[in-house]
């Protein structure tokens, strides 16, 4: 008898194994939903159409068990249907897409039965030339003592002269959107922006928003300029093994999330040291980065947790 359940548990065991190593990301690796707390993040999905039915379905469990409201980058329209359906299998999720960038838009996704959100508007003067991404300007409204502005952007990409000067140019024109914003008598004092800038918070691509009257949360976890990932294009991690990069072929943070400072802004209700780039091992429970890589994107998810009560 003994010796059966013993093989009964080795085989379940073996068993076991092997789906976690064919599923990829199906072992439950997530932060709890704690009712006190909404976890708020950025994810760029690298050319998401929707159509590969594995990505589609890694995809929507990294959204549902890592996040209640995430701004999505490189989304088609398609895609955000598909992946809407597919997250509903669970549990109330919507989403907000942004009218610019064909079939890279940007969007917002959020837990509908935690969730209130509606569209205000897209900033489309940071969208220089018309065929870039205007960023997407949302209001949220978790509970009954947390309401804020999500903002979510996505900065031009590519290297070279003419685009690193097009990203400085784009935020000029976000720090002035922002600035209006906050003179704004009606305006929800709590803001957060967060997003594909393309480029570090120390880059002069972000020189607009580098003394702006915002806190980049993610400049705790990247490299600083004396490091310069650009120059070394390595994948650098801390001392216990997560990510200081949040794009792969980079090995910069280029994913950022900017809070609005205390003691009105969304900074109060900040959970001091909970931005996390999220691994793909110890984090989204794939057997490898290189497994993640080449079956999701080459960006990392990155997340922040805030208080809502």
């Amino acid at each position: 008898m003994l010796r059966s359940l013993f093989k009964r548990f080795k085989y379940f065991h073996i068993a076991w194994l092997c789906c976690m190593a064919i599923a990829g990301c199906s072992n439950p690796f997530a932060t709890a939903n704690a009712p006190d707390q909404i976890r708020i993040g950025t994810f760029n999905l690298e050319n998401f159409d929707g159509l590969n039915a594995e990505k589609l379905e890694a995809v929507s469990q990294i959204v549902e068990r890592n996040f209640d409201a995430i701004g999505l980058q490189e989304v088609s329209p398609i895609a955000a249907e598909k992946l809407k359906e597919k997250l509903n299998k669970s549990k109330q999720w919507e989403f907000i897409l942004g009218e610019t960038g064909n079939k890279q838009r940007i969007a917002l996704f959020y837990r509908k039965d935690e969730i209130a959100a509606q569209k205000v508007t897209e900033w489309r003067q940071v969208n220089i030339t018309g065929t870039l991404r205007s960023p997407l300007v949302t209001y949220l409204k978790v509970g009954t003592n947390f309401d804020f502005t999500l903002v979510i952007v996505h900065q031009k990409g590519g290297g070279g002269k003419e685009a690193d000067l097009l990203r400085q140019n784009q935020s000029d024109l976000l720090r002035k959107e922002v600035d209006k914003y906050q003179k704004d008598a009606q305006s929800d004092p709590d803001l957060i922006l967060l997003g594909d800038f393309n480029s570090p918070t120390w880059a002069d691509q972000n020189r607009g928003l580098r003394d702006a009257p915002l806190t980049f949360l993610t400049k705790s976890i990247e490299t600083d300029a004396k490091e310069n990932c650009l120059k070394k294009r390595g994948q650098p991690k801390t001392t216990d093994g997560r990510p200081r990069y949040s794009n792969r072929g980079i090995g910069c943070v280029i994913d950022h999330i900017a809070i609005s400072k205390a003691p009105k802004g969304a900074e109060a209700e900040y959970i001091p040291q909970s931005v996390q780039i999220l691994d793909p091992q110890k984090d989204l429970g794939f057997d490898s980065d290189r497994t993640y890589f080449s079956k999701v994107s080459d960006h990392l998810p990155v997340r922040a947790i805030f208080r809502i009560k």
